[in-house]
């Protein structure tokens, strides 16, 4: 999960810096489910249709609402709440939909999360970036319900599968929001294919975990990517951005013990 972690801050700077970060989006879709699509129609993941259609469509939400959040504002108020909404929701989704029971210590590990999003909320509140603390909390949600539904949906088919049939459908999703834009699609190619590399193996790595893990702890470990996140963007953050960085960071290491 921290392979996943570096690889999900790396190509979230990717894309906080694109151009079109909408159309960076479409194209990453597309290249991630074209390159995967040999097993999809190897393993023909159809038996979960119901649950791919779900998913890629809070994916595409995540995708136009992380946009929108790092066009109002800063990666270290914007991403940090982005990524770390997500657990405190997964863990109770999973409670709820998956009849997990999260140990004590994850519990624990969701309220240090909570505690360091807080900090980092206001930070944003403070630096009159609320646009972008309300689009970053839009995608955690967003977050959280593909999380679930994923879940359930690997525990039945191969994730390689699956999550080329979702990402495919989450690139065509998002190409007809922005019109078909051969333009726009053709510009944001590079960065694009990038944010394919970069989430698809991320993402590949996740799924792989929650075979293996419950869901809201598999969530909560990814969120020393934030951590990670601020280190490779370099300096200019707040103590208490840093802080609330730590706490989450704390709350990962609790939820994975």
């Amino acid at each position: 999960m921290l392979a996943a972690a570096a690889l999900h801050a790396a190509w979230n700077l990717t894309l906080h810096d694109a151009p079109d970060r909408e159309a960076a989006m479409a194209v990453a879709g597309v290249a991630a489910g074209l390159a995967l699509l040999p097993a999809t129609l190897l393993w023909a993941p159809w038996s979960v249709l119901p649950l791919i259609a779900l998913s890629a469509l809070a994916e595409a939400l995540y995708a136009l609402a992380l946009a929108a959040a790092y066009r109002r504002g800063a990666l270290a108020v914007a991403y940090p709440l982005a990524r770390g909404t997500a657990p405190l929701l997964v863990t109770v989704g999973g409670w709820f939909v998956l009849a997990e029971q999260p140990a004590p210590q994850a519990a624990l590990g969701a309220v240090g999360l909570a505690v360091g999003l807080a900090l980092i909320a206001d930070v944003g509140r403070r630096s009159r970036q609320r646009a972008a603390v309300a689009f970053a909390l839009v995608t955690g949600v967003a977050i959280a319900v593909y999380s679930v539904i994923d879940a359930r949906a690997v525990r039945e088919v191969k994730p390689a599968a699956y999550l080329g049939a979702v990402m495919l459908l989450q690139g065509v999703l998002l190409s007809l929001w922005i019109g078909l834009d051969r333009r726009r699609l053709g510009a944001a190619l590079g960065p694009g294919l990038r944010i394919a590399v970069g989430s698809t193996a991320a993402y590949l790595l996740v799924l792989l975990a929650l075979q293996r893990a419950q869901a809201g702890r598999v969530a909560t470990l990814r969120e020393v990517s934030i951590l990670i996140a601020l280190l490779i963007a370099g300096s200019g953050h707040g103590r208490r951005t840093w802080i609330g960085a730590a706490l989450v960071a704390l709350g990962a290491i609790l939820a994975a013990i």
